[in-house]
């Protein structure tokens, strides 16, 4: 065989060419590197296990609200009445607690000496937590730390697993005469939650409860910061992940007044004593003023007396019995917001009657009725007398001088009529009735007027309808509707009701040729960045009595100022016109007859710019609401205007 063929046969067969050596090693590394491997998962599954169990309990996923700074609220010159503060809260989380009971109860022993709650009642509610299945739900124990209790939780919470301090948005109302106005915040209770869960609310957020903060609630709300971030069991942080900021809520600027309003208050506070005429109804335990501008519906004041510390209601238990105690003040009501309360209106209602018989034709500013005597003796189909009566005898008087002068019996002749002498504002008593609750309601009684604090009760305009639905359980009699119905009805007496805000109203839509405006507290809303986000535009509808009667309305009001019954809301150098108020009621719980003091009024007569309401629950109104009305108008004219 040739060499040539030797070598062809040394190098067929791709054997030949493999490195067997190199192939070995690769093997024996991979199995080392398993063994290794199994090795290392026998150690950490068996051996180390239950520690690595335990780690992956431990650690916690949070994700952590940082809710918005709520928007201010200040008055038309950028007054705050409102601040935002920091409240601190002691937390504990249920799903961090130890598993062991008695671990978790030595727990809670440590936080009643530490915050004051106690043991019984955290374990209590963790109970309650885990037992809705809300374990992953942090529970707020504490709910108001003082300085002391928070600087002590907060060194001991790094040692307490489950447990934490938590730093809330905290609101703070900086004075009692705009209580009503402002209303107040709170937790959302389940059912707001469950409401508001769709709107990214939290579990934790707080909410307008009333008044301008419940109104205004999605512009002062803000939106909410959230950070995700891995903890251990004691709360340390392991691994931050993604972050959002808050947005600060937009702030409202209100029309209001701090200035007018502070003043309005003291000065109703202080004229509740009864002074001269006023000595029989013994002193106001009410009062309650509105102070509006004519032209666009817009609240320069709005008071009522007594007024509370809207603050208690964040304060909890620490001021509960205060709470208790205002509950229970059944003859002030401080709660209760006595410019959108009812009351009979009296005489102030004759500019509604005044309007209607106008408007019907029932009357003519030249009308007159010769009022000789406080007293007019009528008949009725039974033959037998009954009277109408006046405050005093008039003599002579016109449309003008029986509202300077509130004549009962002029008012009288144009409503229900003069029986056996003049019909009323329609061919019977019923019609007569049935008109003037439209006119009523035309100006805006009977129905709330919608502004924007809430809170406020709609009044009555009775009618024929109304009493028979009413009483439809009782006799015939009781459902029937009479002629001294509607007498007293166009006198603002009867059941006849309505809030300071609606006489304000409807004074407005008289002095300002007819517009019957929505009031409204707020001004414009303002981003965090100080522009005007939207303004509150002015909304009102048209009153259906020709302007001209109107005037004739306004020229009586004046007269009354001039030299009539509000002779005592007169102003030096300012020319004011207004209609008294003095309505009969009787006192359930005595069984005495007592009289509230109205006086609402304009100015200046002949371009009205601010209305003036002022009520009083005792007291005559041309004596005791009439000068207190005087003095706001000079105090706006001097200071606001």
């Amino acid at each position: 065989m040739s060499r040539l063929d030797d070598n062809w046969r040394a190098s067929s067969g791709p054997a030949r060419l493999r490195p067997h050596g190199n192939l070995f090693a690769l093997r024996a590394a991979v199995v080392v590197a398993f063994l290794i491997l199994g090795a290392q998962l026998f150690r950490m599954q068996v051996v180390d296990g239950e520690e690595y169990a335990r780690r992956s309990r431990e650690n916690h996923i949070t994700q952590t609200t940082s809710l918005a700074p709520r928007g201010l609220i200040v008055d038309r010159n950028g007054v705050p009445l409102v601040r935002n503060t920091s409240v601190y809260v002691a937390t504990v989380l249920p799903e961090l607690l130890p598993e062991s009971e008695q671990e978790r109860y030595q727990i809670y022993l440590r936080l009643e000496k530490l915050v004051g709650v106690p043991a019984l009642e955290i374990q209590a509610q963790v109970k309650e937590r885990e037992a809705a299945k809300q374990g992953f739900i942090e529970i707020e124990f504490k709910k108001r730390l003082d300085k002391e209790q928070a600087l002590r939780l907060a060194e001991a919470v790094v040692d307490i697993p489950g447990v934490g301090m938590a730093v809330r948005p905290g609101r703070e109302y900086i004075a009692t005469e705009f209580s009503h106005i402002l209303g107040y915040v709170g937790k959302l209770d389940a059912a707001e939650y469950a409401a508001l869960r769709k709107e990214e609310y939290a579990f934790d957020e707080v909410i307008g409860k009333a008044g301008i903060e419940a109104r205004y609630e999605k512009d002062l709300r803000g939106e909410r910061g959230v950070t995700s971030a891995e903890q251990d069991a004691q709360g340390r942080l392991i691994e931050a992940f993604d972050s959002t900021d808050a947005v600060p809520g937009n702030s409202v600027r209100l029309a209001l007044d701090a200035g007018l309003q502070s003043y309005v208050s003291e000065l109703l506070t202080d004229s509740l004593k009864a002074l001269g005429n006023d000595e029989l109804n013994g002193d106001a335990r009410v009062a309650a003023a509105v102070v509006m501008d004519a032209r666009t519906g817009a609240v320069l004041a709005i008071v009522s007396v007594p007024s509370y510390d809207n603050n208690i209601w964040s304060a909890g238990e620490a001021r509960a019995a205060e709470l208790q105690g205002l509950l229970d003040d059944e003859a002030g009501s401080p709660l209760l917001n006595k410019a959108l309360s009812n009351a009979a209106p009296g005489s102030t209602f004759k500019l509604v009657t005044a309007a209607a018989a106008l408007e019907t034709g029932r009357i003519t500013p030249a009308t007159t009725r010769n009022v000789t005597s406080a007293k007019l003796e009528l008949k009725g189909e039974d033959g037998q007398p009954f009277y109408l009566d006046d405050w005093r005898a008039h003599g002579l008087v016109d449309l003008y001088r029986g509202i300077a002068w509130s004549s009962n019996i002029y008012f009288f002749q144009a409503s229900c009529g003069i029986l056996g002498e003049s019909r009323g504002l329609g061919k019977n008593t019923y019609d007569s009735a049935t008109i003037l609750a439209y006119y009523a309601r035309q100006f805006g009684f009977d129905s709330p007027t919608g502004i924007d604090i809430g809170g406020e009760e709609s009044g009555l305009i009775p009618d024929p309808a109304w009493k028979a639905r009413v009483h439809k359980d009782g006799t015939p009699g009781d459902r029937d509707w009479y002629y001294g119905d509607t007498c007293n009805m166009g006198i603002g007496q009867g059941d006849v009701t309505a809030t300071p805000l609606q006489v304000a109203r409807m004074t407005a839509a008289v002095a300002n040729g007819g517009k019957l405006l929505t009031p409204h507290v707020a001004a414009e809303i303002v981003g965090p960045d100080g522009k005007i986000v939207r303004k509150i535009e002015p909304e009102w509808k048209q009153v259906p009595v020709d302007p001209k009667y109107l005037a004739d309305i306004r020229r009586g009001m004046h007269e009354s100022v001039l030299d009539g019954a509000g002779a005592l809301g007169a102003v030096p150098g300012i020319d004011v016109a207004g209609k008294t108020g003095t309505a009969q009621f009787i006192d359930y719980k005595s069984g005495d007859t007592f009289e509230h003091a109205w006086f609402t009024g304009f100015a200046p007569f002949d371009n009205p710019e601010i209305v003036v309401t002022v009520y009083f629950d005792r007291g005559v109104g041309g004596s005791k609401a009439a000068p207190v009305a005087a003095r706001i108008i000079q105090y706006y004219w001097e200071n606001v205007r």
